[in-house]
């Protein structure tokens, strides 16, 4: 086992990288690179890339995880069906191991890709709140536009065998159960897993697994600034004409402020802001399946089902 990073990007094929490029500069996110068979796209924080559009059929190819060290990549390069250690022959460069889920996702373990400067962020005025005033002799005066994507910060995938797809990211990869929700029987259905960084603060959930009928994706999510951003967001997707899903309202579990769309493809993405942030202090939390796809406030839960 290793205990991942990070989530590192999702990989997409597409038979048209002009409208992918042009959905997700509208959805908040920058050109990295371009070659004639893919595309590479980034947020504002130091990764090289988070979503990558190969020339194709339409299709999710897989995901990404960071590993810490070329070391883990060797323990990786173990299990059965993993490929051995390749050098990454696309932007970016580094090194990678691969393997499938037990879905046929394709997996790959990264370390060493570069990283970039930061973008700059539009839009940022701290919050008054109460008796906790941060902002004084300035005022809120926002600039219309895309939300700009901070960083991927999860995946939800719907899978076949949940007991089986919940042991091997947690035997591997070490994730561990930040909410564990349960059937009527009392029987753990799902979870939202994190990464296992000790006494550090991560994000209450980087990968989701939601027993179904059929394999597939169910989102990607993209962290932006803050409350600002996701309505700008969601006011320059709606101008422009696309697809929407499901929001903007506020998680239970995980607590984010969220906003869904859908990509040219099909693929549900969400911005999402304000998440939780746990640490190995925190228990693991038990609830009801039903309760914990609900919000606690802002879009109705009628679809939530199927808006994961």
């Amino acid at each position: 086992m290793i205990k991942v990073l990070d989530i590192a990007y999702a990989r997409f094929r597409a038979p048209n990288l002009d409208l992918m490029e042009n959905f997700l500069l509208d959805f908040g996110l920058k050109r990295s690179a371009r070659t004639d068979n893919a595309l590479y796209m980034r947020a504002t924080d130091e990764s090289h890339h988070v979503h990558i559009t190969e020339l194709g059929d339409p299709e999710f190819v897989g995901y990404a995880l960071c590993a810490s060290s070329e070391a883990d990549l060797h323990k990786i390069s173990a299990i059965p069906g993993a490929s051995k250690i390749e050098d990454i022959n696309e932007p970016g460069g580094g090194k990678k191991v691969e393997v499938k889920d037990p879905d046929g996702f394709k997996l790959e373990i990264v370390h060493g890709i570069d990283t970039l400067e930061r973008l700059p962020v539009r839009n940022i005025f701290k919050p008054n709140s109460g008796d906790d005033i941060r902002r004084q002799g300035e005022m809120v005066r926002l600039k219309p536009g895309p939300a700009q994507c901070k960083r991927l910060g999860h995946i939800v995938l719907n899978v076949t065998d949940f007991k089986k797809s919940d042991q091997f990211y947690k035997k591997y990869f070490g994730f561990i159960s930040s909410d564990e929700c349960l059937n009527d029987e009392g029987e753990t259905i799902f979870a939202f897993n994190r990464i296992d960084k000790g006494a550090e603060f991560v994000d209450h959930h980087t990968l989701l697994t939601v027993p179904a009928k059929e394999a597939s994706l169910g989102h990607i999510a993209f962290e932006v600034e803050d409350i600002n951003a996701i309505q700008l967001g969601h006011d320059h997707l709606k101008k422009k004409g696309y697809n929407h899903s499901w929001g903007i309202g506020r998680h239970i579990l995980g607590s984010q402020i969220f906003d869904y769309w859908f990509d040219p493809l099909g693929f549900r993405v969400e911005h999402w802001s304000d998440g939780d942030r746990l640490n190995h202090s925190n228990t693991t939390g038990r609830t009801s399946a039903t309760e914990a796809l609900d919000v606690q406030w802002g879009a109705t839960s009628d679809t939530r089902r199927s808006e994961l």
